[in-house]
């Protein structure tokens, strides 16, 4: 039987999950969105036809909104979700907390889940935008790396759409259920 490509990442804790999310995908999406914009801003310098600059455009929108929902989760998720893990590997019970555990819990699971219906719309702007119909004298090496750079971005991203949802954050709701996140003292 063939193993399954996601595999390693059943039964793993919340600490495991954001290691391997932070430097399998969350990193990369900013390198390749960095390497994809250089290209678009490459084309845009030299071309003049209204549908590569609509192409090259295109692209940049699709990039700022990736780096945008990518930093908000390196900026927002990936801090609690490394201080939920400490709360998980050191027993924390928010049960008998009085008020020092202000990690808003309730909200998280519903916000990521929110923040990926965004990344549905993302990744349907990616898988139709397409690479203008060109004659071959004109740039095609910048087109087809662009377009290559788009197509890593995609895959990327709907990887990390999946293992958001089938393992993170189904291990957010364990790690919170396993220090009582829900029933914290007011």
């Amino acid at each position: 039987m063939i193993r399954s490509r996601y595999e390693q990442y059943a039964n793993k804790n919340v600490g495991y999950l954001t290691e391997e999310l932070l430097a399998g995908y969350y990193e990369s999406l900013i390198s390749l969105c960095q390497d994809a914009r250089k290209q678009a801003e490459k084309i845009k310098r030299v071309e003049t036809h209204d549908s590569a600059l609509q192409y090259a455009l295109t692209c940049e929108e699709i990039l700022t909104e990736t780096e945008r929902h990518v930093s908000h989760r390196l900026n927002e998720y990936v801090p609690y979700l490394k201080d939920l893990s400490v709360k998980v590997d050191t027993g924390h019970d928010c049960a008998g907390c009085k008020g020092g555990c202000q990690l808003n819990h309730e909200v998280r699971v519903l916000e990521l889940n929110a923040t990926n219906d965004m990344m549905k719309k993302l990744l349907s702007k990616l898988q139709f935008s397409t690479l203008p119909l060109y004659s071959e004298t004109i740039f095609p090496e910048d087109y087809r790396l662009l377009r290559s750079n788009m197509a890593l971005l995609e895959t990327n991203l709907t990887e990390l759409f999946f293992l958001e949802n089938n393992f993170l954050i189904p291990g957010i709701a364990d790690a919170q259920k396993q220090i009582n996140a829900g029933n914290h003292a007011k």
